[in-house]
Parts: structure tokens; sequence; C-alpha cells
């Protein structure tokens, strides 16, 4: 026991050395020269950042040989160590600049992965520990690695290198929290949307196998898709009505695809224009960059009796107040009851039924004619399962992006949602409601698609004999 605590202690005081030492010497040489020279990599990015230093790559491996020393470890063994622990940091600030991320941008786990695996190997095999003891050891060395950092931001950093990851305002703490998806850790780590997995883990898989811009140019691949319902009890003043239904738009997440919907939308005059949630890309946070670019596409749909929307799961009710500042009518579990001729269709929306849980059906419909057409509009089909006791003509749903990345004869592989398969995507008949789970107009996680185009839809409804 008493080897495993020294080795953790030898790998958090290499990496946390160049931490404490290069704010003293960043602007001597060579102590400051970027590991990569400001040389690019072929997508223009730097290998590394300026961030990384000689200098702190040189004091990581000086720090591995004395602290290993003072701790009893062969002076090979802790010059390895220094060596691996700054090998395996460059390695992580390597796959952040494919991604964007800015220097100095910490990524909790990713970081400490490549910081503690690589030496880590290196104690496995000089003393030939068991699997499960190494991984134990890179668990620890993980979250005291993360303390370690969380400490170092607290007390260490200038003021003003902290001045972005501190929320200053109440009001500011008061946003994020109430925006933001309460989870487990558990949770966290292996939900789909979260960053290790989906934004790091698949991300990479596609970049690396070559499929990433091909997915990118197919998520901006936005079909329109005309769909017909047919309804004897359709009231005749509402026959050949046109709607105009975007879900999932994720607005932010993806280079020219506001522009794309633009396009769209100035070319299909409708009746009417629903929305089924899922404005940004991030599930809390700000919302403005999104809302700006919400507030330019309504400008541009040509619906004469409105524009409807809904939240989604990426959407807190405070960002309500924004939408409707950008002409979207909002059903929070409400309704609209349109009139033509004496004759009405309502418009019923409701909150999230997936993440927040909110719907509720029952007050949506409160106000509802009995004999009026309706509309139901919520995010996710997971909706059916309120629907059994409920008169709703017509549902429609999105949420699934019906899977975004689809396998060749086998479909989805992550639908996103609990119901059948039937539900996910496409038209659906559940006891007398008529129903369809849009595919989506954006993309979410990472803004690529294969074999499942995004898809906007220019519903018409008829009435038959």
């Amino acid at each position: 026991m008493i080897i495993y605590a020294k080795i953790v202690m030898l790998l958090l005081c290499i990496n946390a050395t160049p931490a404490v030492i290069m704010p003293f010497c960043a602007r001597k040489r060579p102590f400051g020269t970027p590991m990569d020279f400001g040389l690019r990599f072929r997508d223009g990015r730097t290998w590394f950042g300026k961030h990384k230093t000689v200098g702190g790559f040189g004091f990581g491996i000086l720090a591995g040989c004395s602290i290993g020393y003072l701790l009893g470890f062969p002076l090979s063994l802790g010059f390895g160590a220094g060596f691996l622990a700054m090998a395996g940091d460059s390695v992580s600030s390597f796959i952040k600049r494919r991604f964007s991320y800015d220097e100095g941008t910490e990524i909790l786990i990713l970081d400490q992965v490549f910081q503690g695996g690589f030496p880590l190997f290196l104690f496995h095999r000089v003393y030939g520990f068991s699997p499960q003891a190494s991984v134990a050891l890179l668990i620890i060395f993980i979250a005291a690695g993360i303390f370690g950092s969380r400490l170092h931001r607290r007390f260490f950093l200038p003021s003003h290198q902290k001045a972005d990851t501190v929320i200053r305002s109440n009001s500011g703490f008061k946003e994020w929290r109430a925006c933001h998806i309460a989870l487990s850790p558990v949770s966290r780590l292996f939900n789909f949307e979260n960053v290790v997995y989906y934004r790091l883990l698949m991300q990479t898989c596609f970049k690396l196998s070559g499929l990433y811009d091909r997915g990118v140019n197919n998520a901006l691949r936005i079909r329109v898709n005309a769909l017909s319902f047919s309804f004897k009890h359709l009231p005749e003043a509402f026959d050949q009505y046109k709607i105009l239904f975007m879900s999932d738009l994720h607005l932010d997440g993806l280079d020219g695809l506001t522009e794309r919907l633009i396009e769209i939308a100035g070319q299909q005059p409708v009746d009417l224009c629903l929305l089924g949630g899922d404005y940004r890309m991030e599930m809390y946070g700000q919302f403005e960059k999104a809302n700006e670019k919400l507030g330019r596409l309504v400008q541009h749909i040509q619906a004469r009796d409105g524009v409807f929307g809904i939240l989604g799961n990426h959407d807190c009710l405070e960002i309500a107040p924004d939408l409707e500042d950008s002409n979207v009518c909002m059903l929070i579990n409400d309704a609209m009851v349109l009139e033509r001729n004496g004759q009405h269709l309502a418009i019923c929306g409701v909150d999230d039924p997936h993440y927040y849980r909110c719907h509720d059906l029952d007050k949506a419909l409160r106000e509802v004619p009995e004999t009026a057409f309706s509309i139901l509009l919520a995010h996710s089909p997971e909706i059916i399962n309120s629907l059994d006791h409920h008169d709703i003509d017509l549902c429609l749903s999105g949420h699934t992006h019906g899977g975004q990345i689809c396998l060749p004869f086998i479909g989805p592989v992550f639908t996103h949602c609990p119901v059948p398969r039937r539900f996910v995507s496409g038209r659906w008949q559940h006891n007398n409601t008529c129903g369809y789970t849009s595919c989506g107009a954006g993309s979410s996680g990472i803004p690529v698609r294969y074999n499942c185009r995004p898809e906007v839809l220019v519903i018409t409804l008829n009435r038959t004999p």
C-alpha cells in the first residue's frame, strides 16, 4: 500500500510542478518557448498551444527525478515517470487543439487520464502490478488531480485568469442553476450528450476515420418533407390548412444551419408555423447566440396565423421570455384556439416530457372547446404515455433526431427516447391519435448525421367526406 501512495504522490507532484513554477518564468527563454515552436497541424491550429512550453516539460521531468529520488524511486524511474506524464499532458493538449478548445482549457478526466495513464503503464511494467491495481491507481489519481486542479484555480491563479470561470453575480448564478439538468455523477459521465463520451470519444472516432466532414455536410442537407393528414372531422374552414413544423433546431451548434433554414422558410408560405423545442446546442448556460439566430429565422417565416413554439429538454423556463421577444408565441402547458367562420382549431403545447417532465396535458387542454380539432405539440414522443385519456387528433414531436447516426439495415444507434421504435421517427398511430416524430432540423451533441437526413415538415390538413 505504501508503494501505491508514493506513486500517486509522485504523479501529482510531477503534474503540479509546471503549473506552480511556470508563471514565474514563462517570459524567459528558453523556458517559455512553446513545445511545438508555433508550428501548425494540417487543420491550421497549433500542435499543442503556446501554454505547453519547453520549460514546463523540463520542470515536470526534473520533478520526477528529484521528488522520485526523495520518495525512494531510482532516478531512471523518476525520469521516465516525469517524461511520460508530460508526454501524456501534451497528448491531451493535442486532442483539445483538434476540437478548437481555447488554450489552457481544462477538460476534467481527459487531462488526468493521459497525465496519469502514461506513467502508470511504466510502473505497471516495472513493479508487475495487476491490471486491476493499475486501474484503481488511475482512478485515485484522476480524483486527486481534479481536486488539486480546483484548489489551484481557487487559490493560486491570478485574479484576471479566474474572471471567466467564476459566476460573479447572483442573477448569473440563478440563470445557470435554473438551466442546469441535475444528474448524478454517473449519469453525467455516461449520458449520450456528455462531453467525455459524446463530444470527445465519438467526435474523435469520426475525425480519425475521415468521416467527420461528410457528417457535417450531411447535417446541412435539410430536406423539405411534404406530408398530408386526412381527417373526417376536420372543420371545413381548415381544409387544406398548411403547417410548417421545425423541431430540434440547435441553431448555435452548426455554422450555416440558420442560413439554410432561412432559405427554406422563405420559400414556404403557410398558414401556421410550429417549433418543437431545443433551440440551442447546450442544455444550460447562455442563450443569446441561439436566440439571435432564431430571431433572424422567424423574420423569414411566412405564416399568416403566427409562429408557436414549445420548450425542449435543452430549453429551461427562463429562456421563454427571450423566445417571445423573437416573436414566438410560447405554449407551455397551454393552448391557442384559432377560429375561422365559427369553427375552431386548437394548438396545444406541453412542457418537455423527457428531462424536465413538467408536461401537463390536462392543463393544456383545459380551455379547448370540445368541438375543436386539436393539434398537440410535444417535444418528445414520450407524450404517448399521457394520451390514453385525451382526445387528440394530431400529435407532432421531435427530440429523437431520428437517431441522427444510423447504421445501414439496423437503424439508429441511439434514440434518446424510451419508446417503441415505431414512434422514433415518421408517422405513427396511437389509439385515435395520428402522430409524426420529426428527424429534426439540427443536430445535437456532435454536428454530424449519417443515414438520417435532417428535415423540415410542410403538413397539409385535408378534410375527407
